[in-house]
């Protein structure tokens, strides 16, 4: 039974930890809070109501999300803060053990009881009216990306056995959301100004199969093709099987999708892939390359592996290695396998030693490194497309962007605009001028190359 009380302020101070699809779900939560009177402060300790969204990804994302807990729950002790609440993946996991493991935390909501947190906080504060209001996206002023781009998620939870994964256990099987509530939600950022929405699931390809939908995804693009004006649509992720001929060629006609596919691979090796419980073999990546590029000439690839998993011993590794010299890819992200709890590969035999698989990790970053930097090395000179998101970290008198093969956030990199006038969320054409493993240089058309 939670403690009854009245809000003085009704002010909530909120973390968010993990992947673009928990901070949809934050953004989503604020925009319920913000609808029942409820105000997001940006200073920790000027505020009444604390909400930290968790990850349980890998052993890390846990202990950073139970540290942050921690941490937060100081501002209690000190009377700052009268109340928090954690949410998310990591919540949703130990559901049952959260109050003897963190006794600090006054309420604890899974990821399916998340859009319930406004509502049992008017409870608390004795606000409640029976009334929920109707919110199917974030208000502007919910967002925690910028305004010219936004994360729309269009399922949750995944379907697939993977046995390295944990996200079934915080998430469940996938649900995926009505259409035209996407629709809905991507026409309100359009009307909004944004400029780069990217869609976002644990499998994008996999939408709408529940719903009765056949190669919903490619079905979806078309329909935000026709009814929605947005410069630009990324997808993150899809599925190496389910990409199929209907969605390659929905991309090829569209004036708004990017040519960019992220299709986490994980390995290429059968006996690997058949202990991770997915399907495939180098001779199906080879072909799912090809077939891809042959139809999308154009197609910025992204993908990810996993390096030590149990069982895999130097020549499968080695195999993965010339896969990845052969395959040329744009942007690959490495992990060095992690036992998590829970999960089926925890238990599997031949556990690779946590040296090696930070040597293999650091071997096939080398060799990722060098590919993206030749293709880099090709840019120099040409003129691209390069949406602006504003001043760079590195230096205030230094403007930061992508192209239309770079994923926001720091997925993929980021162009800095040495010589720009551009604003935020404007598409402006720009020079290449120098190439980095990661990022590029470049100088905005038509302005000087020499800041006056």
């Amino acid at each position: 039974m939670l403690k009854k009380m009245h809000w003085k302020e009704k002010t909530v101070g909120i973390v968010s930890l993990g992947c673009p699809k928990n901070a949809a779900d934050t953004e989503k939560m604020i925009s319920d809070l913000s609808g029942r009177g409820y105000t997001v402060v940006p200073d920790l300790g000027a505020a009444e109501i604390l909400l930290v969204n968790t990850c349980s990804f890998v052993t890390d994302a846990r202990r950073e999300s139970v540290d942050t807990i921690l941490e937060l729950s100081k501002y209690k002790e000190e009377g700052k803060a009268r109340f928090l609440v954690g949410t998310g993946c990591l919540v949703s996991r130990y559901k049952d053990q959260m109050g003897s493991l963190i006794p600090e935390m006054d309420l604890a909501l899974s990821t399916f009881e998340e859009e319930r947190l406004g509502e049992i906080l008017d409870d608390v504060g004795g606000l409640s009216t029976g009334a929920k209001p109707p919110i199917l996206f974030p208000m502007a002023d919910s967002r925690l990306t910028p305004l010219h781009r936004a994360y729309v998620k269009v399922s949750e939870g995944c379907d697939h056995p993977c046995t390295f994964c944990s996200i079934p256990l915080a998430r469940g099987g996938q649900v995926s959301r009505r259409m035209e509530d996407i629709l809905s939600e991507v026409a309100h950022l359009a009307s909004r100004g944004t400029k780069e929405i990217t869609l976002i699931a644990q499998d994008l390809t996999r939408y709408g199969q529940d719903l009765g939908l056949s190669d919903g995804l490619a079905t979806l693009l078309e329909r935000i093709d026709q009814d929605t004006p947005v410069p630009w649509v990324r997808l993150l992720y899809a599925y190496p099987t389910l990409v199929t001929e209907r969605l390659l060629k929905t991309i090829r006609k569209s004036e708004s999708v990017l040519p960019y596919l992220d299709i986490p691979l994980q390995h290429v090796d059968e006996k690997i892939l058949g202990a991770m419980k997915r399907p495939g073999s180098v001779d199906f990546m080879k072909r799912l390359v090809d077939r891809i590029r042959d139809t999308l000439p154009e197609i910025h690839l992204r993908t990810t592996f996993i390096v030590g998993f149990p069982g895999e011993t130097e020549t499968e590794f080695e195999a993965l290695l010339r896969f990845v010299e052969w395959a040329n890819f744009d942007h690959v992200g490495v992990f060095a396998f992690s036992r998590e709890e829970g999960t089926p590969s925890f238990d599997l035999p031949d556990q690779v030693p946590h040296r090696i698989r930070m040597r293999r990790r650091k071997d096939l970053m080398t060799l990722c490194a060098r590919i993206s930097l030749e293709k880099n090395r090709r840019l120099e000179g040409t003129v691209m497309p390069v949406l602006v998101d504003g001043v760079s970290d590195q230096s205030e008198l230094i403007l930061s962007g992508r192209i239309k093969g770079m994923a926001p956030d720091g997925i993929d990199g980021e162009v800095l605009i040495l010589s720009g006038q551009a604003r935020p969320g404007e598409i402006v054409e720009c020079r290449i001028t120098k190439s980095h493993p990661y990022d590029l240089e470049a100088w905005e058309v038509g302005v000087p190359e020499i800041p006056q």
